[in-house]
């Protein structure tokens, strides 16, 4: 039997939905004000995670400087984040970042439909929300909740995995779940740190020569005292230092004897 028509019963992903809008809105006219028409099937696929996004997430703009094209998506309140690409040499797909740099999800395509895209469009176009609002399932709005990054003086962004670390008498404790305690007591060494920067040799100040015929840390200067060190005090003692008639008075406080 000669088979004289031929049907592709399970096409490929890619090639499913390039006869419709998706992976924009069923609703959406893919048309500009100004006339210019975004072709169907430019797109494979999307998915997109914008941070502070609210309810319809759409393509805002598509522009094209020099081999370079950014893409725009927006939300009815602010412009969400860009992709780029050089259509010269582009990947099959475009990823997004925010402002501050984050990842915002990524326009699946080809590399033939992303060269060919600026001789299909303008260097600049401009779609409102019902023009090309996206697919709902294509985005997944993350509300700003907690604590998302760091933001410095100079305009770096510090996201993910970030470990915070108490230097120069900055002391961090957490005190309770999700909880972070800062407390400032000053680093004692700061001038000391600066002098060895600057390569100015420092003579430690020391009013006291020796305890019970022990000299000081030849370094810094300083005594240092461990009560619960030599049993049987208690581990648990702490050194109390008061002020009397212009002299200095250490003792310990606490148990005179370890518990056994």
């Amino acid at each position: 039997m000669e088979l004289t028509q031929t049907e592709i019963i399970f096409p490929e992903w890619r090639n499913q939905n390039e006869h419709i809008n998706y992976p924009f809105s069923d609703v959406a006219t893919m048309i500009s004000d100004t006339g210019v028409k975004l072709p169907k099937g430019l797109f494979d696929d999307a998915r997109f995670y914008p941070i502070g996004a609210v309810v319809g997430v759409y393509l805002r703009r598509v522009s094209v400087q020099g081999n370079t094209v950014t893409i725009t998506i927006a939300d009815p309140e602010q412009e969400l984040a860009t992709g780029s690409f050089d259509y010269t040499a582009p990947l099959n797909d475009v990823a997004f970042y925010d402002s501050l740099g984050r990842p915002a999800g990524v326009l699946v395509s080809t590399t033939e439909k992303l060269q060919l895209l600026p001789a299909s469009l303008p260097a600049l176009v401009e779609f409102t929300q019902a023009q090309t609002e996206l697919a709902p399932s294509c985005v997944v709005p993350l509300p700003q909740l907690g604590v998302r990054g760091f933001l410095l003086d100079d305009g770096s962004y510090f996201t993910g995995d970030v470990y915070l670390v108490g230097v120069d008498g900055i002391v961090l404790s957490v005190p309770e779940p999700n909880v972070i305690r800062v407390d400032i007591l000053g680093d004692p060494y700061a001038k000391l740190k600066d002098c060895e920067e600057e390569g100015i040799a420092v003579v430690p100040l020391c009013g006291l020569k020796t305890i019970n015929g022990i000299s000081p840390d030849p370094d810094t200067g300083d005594f240092k005292l461990s009560p619960g060190a030599n049993p049987p005090y208690a581990v648990d003692n702490v050194i109390r230092i008061t002020q009397t008639n212009g002299e200095l008075l250490v003792a310990t406080v606490g148990s005179n004897y370890a518990k056994g």
